[in-house]
């Protein structure tokens, strides 16, 4: 058998919940961080940069190979190899890394 308190006891009025403090969201960032270490950025070569770029418009590797004239394989290795340096753990935290920082991946191509 279970004790029921006063409140407990059926419909009837309940009180209004209170409103709490207001929360200053223009200070909350407009998209949430990145994965990945955009401090690494430097440390790409320019040709891992432009499979990043392409990555960003969503290019699979056959289109990665065919726009930049090198083979399927090759552009697993550069995405294996940046994947590393920024360190994300797979095609679309890049991706999404890429879309974050395509200002600075494009600086210098």
């Amino acid at each position: 058998m279970t004790n029921l308190t006063k409140d407990d006891q059926g419909p009837g009025p309940r009180p209004e919940p209170q409103p709490g403090p207001q929360q200053d969201l223009s200070a909350a960032p407009a998209t949430p961080p990145a994965p990945g270490d955009p401090h690494a950025i430097p440390s790409l070569t320019p040709r891992e940069r432009q499979v990043l770029v392409l990555l960003s418009h969503a290019a699979d590797n056959r289109e990665i190979s065919r726009r930049l004239g090198i083979a399927e394989r090759t552009v697993k290795a550069h995405l294996t190899n940046l994947m590393v340096k920024i360190k994300v753990t797979g095609r679309t935290e890049a991706a999404l890394f890429a879309y974050a920082h395509h200002g600075r991946l494009s600086d210098g191509l």
